[in-house]
């Protein structure tokens, strides 16, 4: 469009324009010609950009009327949005637009929609611990993007504010549908601020050959007596070809032991932060003395030396190579146990503790949420909401084998023709199980969970104590916290 514009207004429009063009690279402006009359004094210097000439110690006071470029002032709001991460593959949305990049492609595409305007980059930063320390990092360098992603460490971040509460945009009808404890992560001090895109929880599987062969009925033990027995029958007809229970322990991944004995400890209702300090560990609590009483019983009828085994995938592939016939098994094992091979794999809920009660932890759960600097946060916000879209909610199983992460996308699940009964079983645990998270540490996570890792290795390495063992945990972690 064209416009009479003075000097000082033409060059406070540049310079507004050129920090917009800071802040949305991706997507400057269009540039358009202006008409501006130019003043020139006396024995002033007047210099205009491009076709405007420069004319110098004129006797009078002359009006030059030129056409200038200029960037045109963008309007209020970002141009741009920047999403870090999906726990997916997100070339997956070129390389298989119909099938496993479905689900992504969905929610760039409801999310365009809304605003047609502003161009999005979706990037992947990694996940866990290494997706932690790249959040951190942008945030310590003021380069952090609008929306991140992750599984866990929400609450810390809330804690520091740096994210954005999503309770003036979270509908009762979008939290209603929300199964809380996909996102019961991302809850701090009473406000939400991150909601899950697809998830996942624990049940439990078994491998109905080894059963057959250990001359055993192929179900699901209902009770941790019932899994000890199973387990040392099938250990002793195996005659060292088989063994009853895949157990993981304190190497490799930091989580991946933690996660699946804390489903053993909710059971008992004992959470491995202090009850009124989420950021406080709780290692030595007697309440959870069983689970570790356990572990040593099941022990012997585990593969040898498989519980020092680094990494997850040799652990839990031992059951579909007929090694080993029961195991906690996230939802995403279905899908993993056919490609493996075992295509009659069977499964249930955890078996239960004495004088304990059903439970499970959510796990493989994606979570979105804003961070406060956002350049853009009500387009964040909408990133968040649109990824409790029904439609989008209804493809998750099928691109993605992962579980929906809303009541109603558990509804469609289940009455799916298409979708074995294991996976809607799954679907059904997550939505109906007591559903714990991890504890999200804000000072030194590392080096706290290194102190449980320890506390586990001593257990299955030692014949120490328990309640020793445990209480120099606490002591350690206490440590930790007082530093």
């Amino acid at each position: 469009m064209k416009q009479n514009i003075s000097r000082r207004q033409m060059l406070k429009a540049a310079a507004i324009g050129a920090g917009g063009l800071v802040l949305a690279a991706c997507a400057p402006a269009t540039p358009q010609i202006v008409k501006e009359t130019v003043v020139v004094e006396k024995e002033k210097q007047v210099e205009v950009t491009k076709q405007v000439e420069v004319t110098k110690e004129v006797e009078k006071v002359v009006e030059q009327t030129v056409q200038v470029e200029v960037t045109a002032v963008p309007p209020a709001g970002a141009s741009s949005m920047t999403v870090w991460g999906s726990g997916l593959d997100l070339t997956l949305m070129d390389k298989d637009p119909k099938g496993r990049g479905l689900s992504l492609l969905t929610h760039k595409e409801l999310w365009q929609a809304k605003h047609p305007d502003m161009t999005l980059t979706w990037e992947d930063h990694g996940w866990d611990e290494v997706l932690r320390q790249n959040v951190t990092t942008a945030l310590l360098a003021g380069t952090q993007p609008d929306v991140i992603v992750g599984e866990n460490f929400f609450q810390q971040y809330a804690s520091l504010g740096a994210m954005l509460p999503l309770d003036d945009v979270l509908t009762p009808e979008v939290s209603d549908n929300s199964i809380l404890g996909t996102h019961k992560a991302a809850i701090f001090q009473g406000k939400t601020y991150g909601l899950s895109w697809l998830s996942g929880c624990f049940g439990f599987e078994i491998n109905p050959t080894v059963f057959k062969d250990a001359g055993l009925e192929a179900k699901v033990p209902a009770d941790w007596d019932e899994m000890l027995q199973v387990a040392k029958t099938m250990t002793e007809k195996g005659g060292k070809k088989f063994y009853g229970y895949t157990l993981q322990g304190p190497q490799g991944f930091s989580q991946g032991g933690m996660f699946r004995l804390a489903v053993y400890m909710q059971q008992l209702g004992v959470t491995l932060n202090k009850p009124d300090e989420i950021f406080y560990p709780n290692f030595n609590d007697p309440a959870g003395y069983p689970v570790w009483e356990f572990i040593r019983k099941i022990l012997p009828y585990t593969p040898p030396g498989l519980v020092l085994e680094p990494d997850e995938g040799k652990v839990y592939s031992q059951l579909f190579a007929n090694k080993s016939g029961m195991q906690m098994a996230g939802s995403w094992h279905v899908s993993w146990a056919k490609s493996s091979g075992l295509a009659n794999a069977m499964y249930g809920t955890v078996p239960v503790a004495p004088g304990g009660k059903p439970a499970s932890y959510v796990v493989g759960n994606v979570l979105y949420g804003a961070l406060s600097q956002s350049k853009a946060p009500d387009a964040a916000k909408d990133w968040i909401m649109l990824g409790q879209d029904k439609g989008l909610q209804d493809t998750i199983f099928h691109s993605t084998t992962r579980l929906p992460s809303t009541k109603s996308g558990v509804a469609s699940l289940t009455a799916d023709s298409t979708v074995d009964d294991a996976t809607k079983l799954y679907g059904t645990m997550l939505r109906d199980s007591d559903l714990g998270i991890l504890p999200q540490w804000n000072k030194e996570p590392n080096k706290l969970n290194s102190i449980w890792n320890d506390l586990f290795l001593a257990v299955v390495t030692t014949n120490d104590d328990i309640a020793g063992i445990a209480d120099d945990a606490q002591k350690k972690a206490d440590e930790v916290m007082k530093a």
